[in-house]
């Protein structure tokens, strides 16, 4: 069984209740400040320490502005694994010191021992499949979705939510996911965050009913 983490860094997700309903676990992270865009390690370990190990999670994250947080999934997995992130931007920016940041933390995860490969899609290549040796775990920013469906506040990618979803079933059809993120909610907007849900739960729905593989 796949378990939803509702990770809540702001109030987005409030006004999503059917997600809601899916999660077995939510967790308030709004009172945590130097959160946004940036975290510094100290912060990253508190959070850390809330989240709960599980293997086989679908998680939520939030905003773009906290993808960061996925490294925190990464480095709990025990066997060899590719990364295949969805993303209308390369979070790979080369950057060293005691904090991680919403665009470098590929770049961080790519000196984890247990990360072997690093895939990246975009509007470009979306219409690709991938078949990959290696168990994967998946993170989708949703900002690759055409703002005339989704209005994310980030650049975004040309692609429909249909695209997206049809990519994810190629996907898990032909490869073993142990788990997922995904980030890339809009602003406090009532109609955005309506179709955003609406995203969310459909995305639940593939990975759920497509039985993700557990992690070994």
């Amino acid at each position: 069984m796949y378990h939803v983490l509702i990770l809540h860094f702001d109030d987005t997700y409030f006004y999503q209740r059917n997600l809601r309903k899916k999660a077995f676990a939510e967790i308030d992270l709004r009172s945590l400040k130097e959160t946004k865009f940036m975290c510094p390690e100290d912060r990253l370990k508190l959070i850390e320490k809330r989240i709960p190990l599980h293997q086989s999670l679908i998680t939520f994250i939030g905003k773009g502005d906290y993808h960061y947080i996925s490294f925190l999934f990464l480095k709990r997995i025990k066997e060899h694994f590719a990364l295949l992130v969805i993303d209308n931007h390369l979070d790979m920016r080369a950057f060293n010191g005691d904090i991680i940041r919403c665009d470098s933390w590929i770049y961080r995860a790519g000196f984890l021992k247990n990360l072997k490969e690093i895939f990246y899609i975009n509007s470009s290549n979306i219409g690709k499949i991938f078949e990959v040796k290696l168990p994967i775990y998946l993170s989708i920013d949703k900002d690759i979705i055409d703002k005339k469906h989704l209005n994310t506040r980030w650049t975004q990618g040309s692609i429909s939510p249909q695209q997206l979803f049809n990519f994810l079933f190629n996907l898990l059809s032909n490869n073993k996911i142990i788990a997922a993120d995904i980030c890339g909610e809009p602003e406090l907007d009532i109609e955005e965050l309506r179709k955003s849900e609406k995203i969310n739960l459909k995305i639940v729905e593939i990975l759920q009913s497509l039985k993700m593989k557990k992690s070994a």
